[in-house]
């Protein structure tokens, strides 16, 4: 019965153009996910990192998350830095709302007002429910201790930004 639904599944993949690497990271990412939620680290971080090095958003997001906050690794916010840049220049929301955290905290990189605004708008734009709240306070707050030209100069950031798709925000 397994090598039956093996196969057809592999049929499919064919048929829709599905390529085996995908199913596979797929299948990977899900796993790696499933460690991270037990909180077995050690090992989320061991499936994570190969799929991060092949561009996948979410796990690059993860071991962002993983190395700002020392589980299953070391903590390092330089290397934290280094996986959010590259899951939000994907157009991952969730890392860009960390960025925003990084520079307004001084976290692996100075502190910058200016350009964590400008990561809160980004973010903002994009989220919804619960995690677009959440960056939309965070931009209210930092607003509240900016001057107007330092305001101004974080939405023009952030709309070059979102019109390179990512590719003009740092």
């Amino acid at each position: 019965m397994w090598r039956v639904f093996c196969t057809m599944l592999l049929l499919l993949a064919c048929a829709t153009g599905v390529r085996a690497e995908s199913m596979v990271a797929a299948e990977s990412i899900e796993e790696a996910e499933f460690a991270y939620d037990r909180g077995d680290y050690t090992q989320a971080a061991r499936l994570f990192s190969p799929l991060a090095e092949h561009g996948v958003a979410a796990a690059q997001f993860y071991l962002g998350l993983m190395h700002d906050n020392g589980r299953g690794v070391r903590q390092d916010y330089r290397t934290a830095l280094r996986w959010f840049r590259k899951a939000a220049a994907q157009g991952y929301a969730g890392p860009q709302n960390n960025l925003g955290l990084m520079y307004e905290r001084g976290r692996g990189v100075r502190k910058d007002f200016v350009r964590a605004l400008m990561w809160y708008y980004v973010a903002a734009a994009m989220l919804s429910g619960d995690e677009g709240k959440t960056a939309m306070k965070r931009r209210d707050h930092l607003t509240s201790q900016m001057t107007a030209v330092q305001i101004e100069q974080a939405e023009e950031m952030a709309r070059r930004c979102q019109q390179s798709k990512f590719t003009q925000c740092d």
